[in-house]
């Protein structure tokens, strides 16, 4: 087979393995006993993973404690997707990466479910990523197309993950723990697909059922550190400033009713890439490391790995396996996502590359979405050097305008998968045949 094939294969097997509703349906196995103190209760979803999750969690209810009482429909908050979940559920599609009405929508829908719950009822939330912007509820004073206005200069600044997180929950009123609150005085059990490198449950989905332990100040020093303070939409600003100076209520530093797990992450999607690439006869190596640093530097810094690890194993075959979430400083008006744009900087620099080495770099989002494309990442090889080599295009002027998607469209190298179930973040796999 080629490289493209086995990287393929490697990849699909790894999303099949960690299906995410055969894995909620596995921790519930595993910790049936969550459910013996409650009669009745309230499953609920939200984010990427969704529809697939609430699959394995009403498989899991329905055939191994039928005994217990699923309230109403459960609701589900998701992307638009083609998955059909074989049950009654009150599926809502929502927004993602930016919010809209549809997002506040669902944030008014989980509430009023939740509005039922009692003391002795469980509430089960199922959360993966992108659940910031698919479940949204501002704070009274923030008007919806303000927060838009602050997300799209989020995305565009280069500010983390987590640091985009810390200012989305001091704009909600159910994220950073308010969820929870709302939920009182039943008790929560969360299961969460992790899209955040670091795992901190305080940041995935912006923490709706976690304690959080960042503030309104914290939240106006990011906005300071990316030069957001002047662009920033006035109600925003004025409601931070009321946090600061404690005029509005702080998000919970501490919650009772909640337990949260993580039962899927970026770290354990790598090691699953590592067994099923050995499978295929490669050596895996996984780098521990996780790349969040800007895509087209983080290209140079998996060629070095390449290189250095390549010429340590001189005569076998490699899978070299990384993860991590980039950013993107745009500066241009160019289409594409920080994965392509790493695939594309990889290309750029392919002459610090040994010419003798066959490899192929696979950059991809596990949702199957990178950006606001139709590609989940970019794929690199030899064939992608030679349609550079006889094109007319200059790389650097697409690199430099952010035309990541439209540079590797024209070299076949686009990566697209659809929307695949799951976000645990990036994953990078570099093969080398030998």
């Amino acid at each position: 087979m080629s490289l493209r094939e086995d990287v393929g294969n490697i990849y699909e097997s790894c999303l099949n393995k960690l299906d995410p509703a055969d894995t909620v349906y596995a921790y519930l196995k595993s910790n049936s006993d969550l459910f013996d103190n409650y009669k009745r209760v309230y499953p609920i979803a939200f984010g990427k993973a969704s529809t697939t999750m609430m699959k394995g969690c009403l498989d899991f209810i329905t055939k191994e404690i039928p005994g217990i009482e699923i309230i109403s429909d459960p609701v589900v908050v998701s992307t638009n997707s083609d998955f059909k979940i074989p049950y009654k559920v009150d599926l809502h599609f929502s927004s993602h990466p930016v919010p809209d009405n549809t997002s506040i929508q669902a944030g008014e829908k989980v509430l009023s479910y939740l509005s039922s719950s009692k003391k002795d009822d469980l509430v089960l939330f199922l959360i993966s990523g992108g659940g910031s912007s698919l479940l949204a509820k501002p704070a009274p004073s923030i008007l919806l197309n303000d927060k838009i206005q602050l997300t799209d200069l989020l995305l565009k600044s280069g500010a983390s993950i987590n640091e985009m997180n810390a200012v989305r929950k001091h704009m909600s009123s159910i994220k950073g723990g308010r969820l929870a609150q709302h939920a009182l005085p039943s008790s929560c059990h969360s299961l969460i697909i992790s899209d955040v490198i670091n795992d901190d449950i305080s940041t995935i989905a912006s923490g709706p059922t976690v304690e959080d332990k960042t503030t309104y100040q914290n939240a106006y020093d990011i906005l300071s550190k990316y030069n957001l303070l002047e662009t920033c939409p006035k109600s925003i600003m004025e409601y931070l400033k009321k946090g600061i100076a404690k005029l509005v209520e702080e998000s919970p530093n501490k919650i009772d009713n909640s337990t949260n797990n993580i039962i899927c992450s970026n770290k354990l999607f790598r090691k699953q890439l590592s067994v099923s690439s050995k499978k295929l006869g490669y050596k895996p190596i996984v780098i521990d490391e996780d790349f969040i640093g800007e895509a087209k530097f983080e290209a140079i810094s998996l060629i070095n790995k390449l290189i250095e690890i390549s010429s340590k194993y001189p005569t076998e075959k490699l899978a070299i396996i990384s993860g991590g979430e980039t950013v993107v400083d745009m500066k241009g008006s160019g289409k594409g996502g920080r994965n392509q744009e790493l695939a594309l900087s990889f290309l750029a620099n392919v002459d610090k590359i040994p010419s003798s080495l066959d490899w192929l770099l696979l950059s991809i989002g596990t949702d199957g979405i990178d950006g606001p494309t139709d590609a989940a990442g970019g794929i690199i090889d030899n064939a992608s050097i030679l349609a550079l080599s006889k094109s007319n295009l200059d790389i650097h002027e697409y690199l430099d305008n952010n035309d990541s998607y439209t540079f590797l469209d024209s070299i076949a190298s686009l990566y697209k998968t659809g929307p695949s179930g799951t976000n645990v973040a990036d994953i990078q796999i570099i093969l080398v045949n030998r």
